[in-house]
């Protein structure tokens, strides 16, 4: 705050974006390059729910005494206020915490996904921890009602569900995390609730060697239906290195995320205006670039 002449501290640009937004999912799979062995041989997809969960939450420090939260429905005509939890605080210092997970748009965030998979040929997972977390039900039960009535079939008929018993499964998010160690052959998608999103992504990114090699791509929703895409590379807002500049040292803030990201943006936009030639000028953009991160790696660059 005092460096930037603040009179109080901003929120996440990105929380903002992804609220603002009607955020459905943060897509992040891996980048692949022709000639280098990376972490994953083959590709690997993620669907981070956009919104909800910890990055929204409400919080303060209290000490002994009684919490109660309450709910009170928009309409009170048509329901009662409820008490979603009481509890004695019997700690002189605790922290209570408030969040909320929408669970609106996750049909579209089943949708993106679905599709996605289908056309990379990967086998899709739906990870939560909802044995313990029981309130992450909700999400997995939408998931597979859209899998079950609108995807299933066309999975069955590629194969792609061969290794899952013929069923869209799930994992819990421990499990997830032991997987995507050991699943280095790739040929996978995963989606998740946002907070569990964040940390597997960035496993992903470890075993896949670097941030460097992940793009990352928030989808949201207009008021009309139509889909918003931003693409970006894969890290935060790096005030770290900016301070490492500013002290006069050398510094790269991913640049490979950011050439993929760029070329993302411009073939969405071709798909947008229908012009096949744009969409022609970017792969072959793509191409040149990949080809370049080849010859620096093989030069040893």
């Amino acid at each position: 705050m005092a460096e930037m002449g603040l009179s109080r501290a901003l929120g996440s640009p990105n929380g903002a974006m992804r609220r603002g937004w009607n955020g459905i999912t943060i897509s992040r799979d891996t980048i692949h390059i022709p000639g280098i062995e990376l972490g994953f041989k083959r590709p690997v997809l993620f669907e981070r729910h956009a919104v909800g969960g910890e990055y929204g939450a409400g919080w303060k420090k209290v000490g002994k005494g009684r919490l109660l939260t309450t709910f009170f429905p928009e309409n009170m005509d048509e329901g009662k206020p409820t008490i979603v939890d009481g509890r004695e605080l019997k700690d002189d210092r605790s922290v209570c915490v408030v969040y909320d997970n929408p669970l609106d748009n996750v049909e579209d965030l089943a949708h993106v996904f679905f599709q996605r998979c289908l056309d990379a040929k990967v086998v899709p997972y739906v990870v939560t921890k909802k044995t313990v977390f029981k309130w992450q039900e909700g999400f997995w039960q939408i998931m597979r009602e859209v899998f079950d009535s609108e995807y299933k079939a066309a999975f069955l008929s590629a194969g792609l569900l061969d290794k899952t018993g013929g069923e869209l499964q799930h994992l819990i998010s421990d499990a997830a995390t032991m997987q995507i160690i050991r699943w280095t052959d790739g040929g996978f998608g995963m989606a998740c609730h946002n907070y569990d999103g964040d940390m597997l992504t960035d496993e992903v990114a470890q075993v896949h060697r670097s941030p460097g090699f992940i793009t990352s791509n928030l989808i949201g929703k207009r008021e009309d239906g139509a889909l918003i895409k931003e693409f970006e590379a894969s890290h935060g807002t790096v005030a770290d290195l900016w301070h490492a500049h500013l002290r006069g040292e050398e510094t790269s803030m991913n640049p490979l995320g950011m050439v993929v990201a760029l070329f993302g943006a411009m073939d969405h936009a071709a798909v947008l205006e229908n012009d096949p030639k744009i969409l022609e000028l970017t792969q072959r953009f793509t191409g040149c670039a990949r080809a370049a991160v080849y010859a620096a790696f093989r030069d040893g660059r």
